[in-house]
Parts: structure tokens; C-alpha cells; sequence
């Protein structure tokens, strides 16, 4: 049986801790998946085309399982939602619904990717109402049914669906390995929250990752998840 031996970076939340854990875990490769989340869209994006994209095309050389979740807020765009009502106030100056133009999209919509990370045949890809993956999908059945316990997860928003997607993916107890170069970097950051003295760009992006880090799962990098597949392929 193949297995990916791969590094991974954790944080040490106890006296005489406070400080980064790191490991190579060595994993069964039938046993994981490559779980892609909110990466739709076709505008240019240095994350998607620099960093997931490469992951992506690691994990399917060696074989691994493939699956995406992606919005799809027509399955609850009525009227009286409170989810848009709350995000009519947070997110637009006017107020509106912002499930409004959810409701304007025909029967038809289909989410549109990048060529690099498009989903190919046999990979599934399961519509979401609400940031978690697992929410009222499919998701969870089909990974049970593919005997995966290792998800390797990438894509937006760190805090937010891609963050609720991780936390109930250990809820339902999958060991869960972040690429963290391969989301958001300093653009999640408020105006008020941007600091450039910080390697993650701002306090938002920090806490967001530490809390990850030492509640949720591992991460790893992009660099070191396409090193630990190419060991794969060359036998070592």
C-alpha cells in the first residue's frame, strides 16, 4: 500500500508549549482525498493559479481522490432568509438582500472555474447553501464510501467557509491538513486588522490560523505537498 509521507506544522496550546509542533505523518494514500472548496471563478488569481492549481495536479498524479463543494444560494434564496437579511446589512451599504441576485439566476447556473483547477470527470462536485461543505450535502457520503480519513483541503475563504467546512470535517472525526499558502493571505484582513509588521499580512489572517492550528488540524504548504507526492511517483 502507497503512502504519502507528509510534513506538517501544528501549534502547542499548553505551559511549556506555545510554540509550533512539526512531523512528517505518514499516511495511507487510499486513505485520503483532495477536497476543494469555493475555488470557482475566473478571474486571475496568484493563489489558485500559483499554489492550488499545482497541489491539484500532484494529488491527481498519484491518484488521489478528487472532490470540490461550491455555493449555490438559489436553494435558499427566498425572501424571508435571515441569512440574507444579515448579510444585506454587513456586506452592502444599500441594505438589500443579499441573496437578491441569487434569486435572478436561472435553473441552469453552473459554477465556472479557472482551466487549472476546472473539476474533470469523476470528481464530484456538491452545491452548498452554507459555508460548510458537509452542511445538507452529499459530501460526507461520498468520502465514507471512498474509505477516506485524511482530507487535504484548500481553497476560500479562511474565515469562513473554508473554515467551517474544516471544523465539521473533524466533527465527523477526518483528520484534516490545510495547504495554507493555497487560501486567502492578507486580503481577508479589515482595514482595521492589517498589519504588514506580520507574516500573515494582519491580526485577522494570524488568529484565524493559530485558532486553526491548535483546534481544528495540520497544514502544510503547497511546496511540500507536491514534494511529498513526487516521492510518491519516484518510488522512494
Amino acid at each position: 500500500m502507497s503512502t504519502i509521507d507528509i510534513p506538517v506544522r501544528y501549534y502547542k496550546d499548553y505551559p511549556g508549549g506555545y510554540d509550533y509542533g512539526y512531523e512528517t505523518l505518514p499516511l495511507p494514500l487510499s486513505e485520503c482525498a483532495f477536497l476543494l472548496v469555493d475555488v470557482d471563478g475566473t478571474a486571475a488569481n496568484p493563489v489558485t493559479e500559483g499554489h492550488i492549481a499545482p497541489a491539484l495536479e500532484a494529488g491527481r498524479q498519484v491518484g488521489l481522490r478528487v472532490a470540490y463543494v461550491h455555493n449555490d444560494l438559489r436553494l435558499v434564496a427566498d425572501p424571508g432568509n435571515i441569512v440574507g437579511e444579515f448579510w444585506g446589512k454587513t456586506k452592502y451599504a444599500e441594505g438589500r438582500s443579499a441573496l437578491e441576485p441569487w434569486r435572478e439566476m436561472g435553473k441552469d447556473f453552473e459554477p465556472q472555474y479557472l482551466d487549472c483547477v476546472r473539476p474533470r470527470g469523476g470528481e464530484p462536485n456538491f452545491p452548498k447553501w452554507i459555508w460548510s461543505g458537509f452542511h445538507d450535502t452529499f459530501l460526507d457520503q461520498h468520502l465514507r464510501s471512498w474509505g477516506t480519513r485524511t482530507l487535504f483541503v484548500v481553497g476560500y475563504s479562511r474565515r469562513a467557509c473554508l473554515h467551517y467546512t474544516c471544523a465539521e470535517a473533524v466533527g465527523r472525526n477526518y483528520r484534516v491538513i490545510l495547504l495554507r499558502d493555497c487560501s486567502n493571505g492578507a486580503e481577508i484582513e479589515f482595514p482595521d486588522t492589517k498589519d504588514e509588521s506580520l507574516p500573515e499580512g494582519g491580526w485577522l489572517n494570524k488568529i484565524v490560523l493559530r485558532n486553526f492550528e491548535h483546534l481544528i488540524g495540520y497544514t502544510t504548504t503547497a511546496e511540500e505537498f507536491i514534494e511529498a507526492c513526487a516521492q510518491i511517483e519516484n518510488g522512494s
